[in-house]
């Protein structure tokens, strides 16, 4: 078993984006270096947390195995790098300004229009 502690990630299961992103790192992902908690239940997930489930549905969070928590692109590293293949993402992102800037800007306008996606799919589940 690993020394390291966990990470923990709160996704939006109702996001059809974010699901098939979170199934892909699930697949890559050691089962004991991540902890995934869907939101798409409610905020009960959220109970312990210092973020409420409208700020967890805007941007992806992330806690890290020393308790810090990690909100958006920043959080997107945390978990990058406890998965095999993408932590050499990782280094290049946080070195290379340009190309930080770029992710980040790319992630805004992704959040802008996540909400659709997500009321869309959270309506067809409910049909």
């Amino acid at each position: 078993m690993s020394s390291v502690p966990p990470i923990t990630v709160f996704f939006d299961g109702y996001c059809p984006v974010c699901r098939r992103e979170v199934a892909n790192y699930r697949r890559l992902a050691p089962q004991a270096a991540i902890v995934w908690r869907d939101l798409a239940g409610g905020g009960d997930v959220l109970a312990n947390e210092a973020f409420d489930l409208a700020a967890a549905l805007t941007l992806l969070h992330v806690r890290d195995g020393d308790g810090r928590l990690w909100r958006g692109l920043d959080a997107h590293l945390c978990l990058w790098a406890a998965l095999p293949g993408w932590r050499l993402l990782v280094a290049p992102i946080r070195r290379l300004s340009w190309l930080r800037r770029g992710l980040e800007a790319s992630y805004l306008l992704f959040t802008r229009y996540r909400p659709g996606l997500r009321r869309r799919q959270r309506e067809q589940a409910h049909d």
